[in-house]
């Protein structure tokens, strides 16, 4: 099953954790000494009748932004482009925006909410974000925080746009990212060190790396990229490249959790696909070999440039084309609604089950038929397929037909 929505799913998938897990949204860590109200009605940060008291926060405020509320920041409003206060908090449904200027934190921001960058330089003691909360950010910005923990929330990085983080964040330690969400669309991420592993916490789904678009990237310090070092993604982590956007890795590469091809993947090594895991294809995916292991699923449409082993699930969606061998174990299955089509360039051995599925809504009718698989040249044969079918083995095709 294809992953259609990126933000939808990384929201989804973080609220899941908060709401499976607790999810206990951090206390405010300072009582407030600048809360934002908006009153003045333009928005503006440096406008002292939009807070309560009626102060433009300084070095010493903790400044709070409540729900429901937005906040312009340095660079957008005209004003000043530097903001300098002890902390920020801001609360869960409240927004903060930042444009092309400095904010400076002493001690901490907490956001519950969303914070947006538009070529902002930002520095914090410490950057937590609880719950869903959420930075976003546009054109080139920075971050500066020896302590930034993004253990269940969302960093997005717009259209364009390079958001550098100056520190590894808390989740990224040893090449092993655990936690957050980290999405970038058609823009680059730049973290200090190279990512070898993307594995999940307690959480399910709660690690997950999104390029969506052409020229979308994750970049080490030195411009390089930081997922050729890639050698597994763990149990419910996700990996998703949508709508073009392509990753190398240097290394074979062990998928036990979630990988979206929808875009290009490209593997020096075995693919190996384990038990629990799930690759949904929708583009390209290309490696010296592919070994689906028992309990793994291999599915969708689009090109798989390799030989494939199958003793796990393997499930078109509409055409999946195998561009080498395709070899189908006694264990393995290939599933498919009826209309699909698996496309092997080569030769077909097989051996297994051929399960057909149907749309409930449009069942076949008694006689009609679809080419299950195609083939350069076949040995064996399916041990088993679903009752209430007939199979008709050609030159090179296998042909399904509907009792």
């Amino acid at each position: 099953m294809k992953i259609h929505c990126t933000d939808q799913f990384l929201r989804a998938a973080a609220l899941l954790a908060v709401i499976i897990y607790g999810g206990n949204i951090l206390a405010q860590a300072q009582s407030c000494s600048a809360t934002w109200t908006g009153n003045a009605g333009n928005g503006s940060w440096s406008t002292a009748s939009n807070w309560s008291p009626r102060k433009v926060p300084g070095p010493t405020s903790n400044v709070c932004i409540p729900t429901f509320t937005t906040a312009d920041g340095a660079g957008l409003d005209g004003s000043s482009s530097s903001i300098s206060v002890h902390s920020i908090q801001v609360a869960e449904g409240g927004s903060l925006l930042f444009g092309s200027g400095t904010v400076s934190i002493a001690t901490s921001l907490t956001n519950q909410g969303f914070i947006t960058l538009y070529g902002t330089t930002l520095s914090a003691a410490s950057i937590s974000l609880p719950g869903t909360g959420e930075i976003d950010s546009y054109d080139n910005s920075s971050i500066t925080s020896p302590a930034f923990s993004n253990a269940t929330g969302t960093v997005s990085v717009g259209a364009g746009g390079t958001l550098r983080l100056a520190d590894n964040p808390v989740q990224l330690q040893n090449g092993n990212l655990s936690g957050g969400n980290w999405l970038v669309s058609s823009g680059v991420l730049i973290v200090p060190s190279d990512i070898s592993q993307i594995t999940s916490t307690a959480n399910p789904y709660s690690t997950v790396v999104s390029l969506d678009g052409t020229g979308s990237a994750v970049h080490d310090a030195s411009g390089h990229n930081a997922l050729a070092t890639l050698t597994s993604v763990g149990s419910t982590a996700v990996l998703a490249l949508f709508d073009s956007a392509s990753v190398a890795v240097a290394q074979a590469l062990t998928n036990q959790g979630v990988i979206d091809v929808s875009g290009s993947l490209t593997v020096s090594g075995t693919y190996t696909q384990a038990s629990g895991a799930a690759t949904n294809m929708g583009g390209s995916l290309s490696a010296t070999s592919v070994i689906v292991q028992s309990g793994s699923t291999l599915g969708g449409n689009g090109t798989v440039e390799s030989s494939v082993t199958d003793s796990g699930t393997v499930a078109p969606q509409g055409i999946l084309t195998v561009t080498g061998n395709y070899v189908q174990t006694g264990g393995g299955a290939l599933t498919e609604q009826f209309g699909s089509t698996l496309q092997v360039d080569l030769s077909a051995t097989l051996s297994g089950a051929l399960n057909v599925t149907v749309n409930p809504k449009h069942p076949p009718k008694s006689g009609q038929t679809y080419t299950a698989l195609t083939f350069g040249s076949l040995s064996g044969s399916f041990t088993s397929f679903t009752a209430g079918y007939t199979l008709t083995t050609n030159a090179n095709s296998i042909v399904v037909r509907k009792n």
